[in-house]
């Protein structure tokens, strides 16, 4: 397993692993590494379905995302027989995997089934960074503060963000409520969690107040030292860390032939990975 650091203010590329193969100790490094540096590549000589579902199996519990009866767990981002202008704009925006829900995303992987030769970019923002760079006097500030969300385009949207998507028959007034300041659950690192995207406003706090606070961290984790990008390649799966990481999208045209044909299939995770439970139920029990 060869791991080079990627062009760019973070993330890594992974090479010559087995992803059908891989073995305890081998995906023990790769989730340490990932944690680490917020999103990485694994480069992959080509994975069937099943190949992908099952690696993904060992690093959480998926979130079913579409109707396949065969692969529930595998949503297809497209830019051929779908629409991109009406079907996937929604996810050119600046925010966090699964943030309007009450358990939210724990990793999203996006495997290249196709990939353009230009374009269809995936941006990213090291949310733990950013905190970290925090005077300690805002950081005794915002501690305890708890974010409301909800679907829909948030109150600290920067300019240029396309307002998202929402699951079919999804209601608009669900709210959900997460810490400003979250913890990671596998590591205990602090980090902003998705202060744009979803944030809608802020627990007891005056709504004047809470956009103003939300606009200016937003802001301050969308700085260009904060910030990254990957253009897709065939056979990659990019993966990273919803607690300390936001995405983007970028807006893609519509496909005229292979050469600008895009197709990814993403799975979204929740929960520890399996092999830190069994490994956590184990020290619980010897100590």
């Amino acid at each position: 397993m060869r791991v080079d650091a990627l062009n760019g203010n973070f993330g890594n590329v992974v090479s010559d692993l087995d992803i059908p193969t891989i073995v305890d100790d081998e995906l023990r490094e790769l989730l340490t590494c990932l944690y680490a540096n917020r999103f990485l590549v694994l480069k992959t000589s080509g994975l069937s379905k099943d190949e992908y579902r099952n690696f993904a199996r060992r690093i959480g519990d998926p979130i079913p995302l579409s109707r396949d009866a065969d692969f529930p767990e595998i949503a297809h981002i497209s830019n051929m027989e779908t629409s991109t202008t009406k079907s996937r704009l929604g996810a050119a925006h600046w925010h966090t995997d699964q943030s309007f829900r009450k358990t939210v995303s724990s990793v999203t992987m996006l495997y290249s089934a196709q990939a353009p030769v230009t374009g269809g970019e995936t941006k990213f923002c090291d949310m733990a960074a950013a905190y970290d760079a925090l005077p300690e006097s805002k950081k005794l500030e915002i501690e305890d503060l708890v974010v409301e969300h909800r679907h829909g385009i948030s109150v600290s949207a920067p300019k240029g963000d396309h307002k998202p998507l929402p699951p079919a028959g999804w209601d608009p007034e669900y709210t959900v409520f997460h810490p400003l300041v979250r913890r990671h659950p596998e590591t205990g690192q602090k980090s902003l969690y998705a202060v744009t995207g979803t944030a809608q406003g802020i627990r007891g706090m005056p709504q004047h107040e809470a956009t103003a606070l939300l606009k200016t961290l937003s802001a301050h984790v969308l700085q260009s030292q904060y910030t990254t990008s990957y253009r897709h390649q065939k056979h990659d799966i990019v993966m990273w860390d919803n607690p300390t990481v936001m995405h983007s999208a970028t807006p893609i045209n519509q496909a005229t032939g292979q050469h600008d044909a895009r197709l990814l299939w993403r799975i979204s995770l929740r929960g520890s990975p399996p092999l830190f439970r069994v490994e956590q139920q184990a020290d619980a029990q010897t100590a």
